[in-house]
């Protein structure tokens, strides 16, 4: 699975430390033409799944235990953001932020 599956929750865990849900995206398209318009699109449509799946009350279906407190997505990706990346990311955490949602980035170094 991968943010090309925009449906989908690639992969939940929990947090060891604060106990926060983490929703994991995996991105491994590049931010290189022609590949990066369908790359800000799938993104863009797999983060407002992501709001979704939490903002209707499925995540309680998958972790019981959610009582509503912060989620995170944690985009974990092969390739280093553009700078219009950067500025979609940013938009995307303020809009994230209304939904007691965090959105991080992480390279992968594989």
């Amino acid at each position: 699975m991968s943010v090309r599956d925009v449906d989908i929750v690639d992969y939940v865990y929990l947090e060891d430390d604060t106990q926060t849900p983490v929703l994991v995206v995996s991105d491994p398209m590049t931010w290189k033409p022609p590949e990066d318009e369908d790359h800000l699109e799938l993104l863009r449509e797999k983060l407002n799944s992501q709001i979704a799946f939490v903002d209707s009350g499925q995540i309680s279906s998958i972790w019981t235990p959610y009582d509503g407190g912060i989620v995170r997505v944690e985009v974990v990706a092969r390739h280093a953001l553009t700078e219009a990346a950067r500025e979609f990311y940013a938009a995307a955490a303020r809009i994230m932020r209304r939904s007691n949602m965090d959105l991080q980035f992480r390279l992968c170094d594989a």
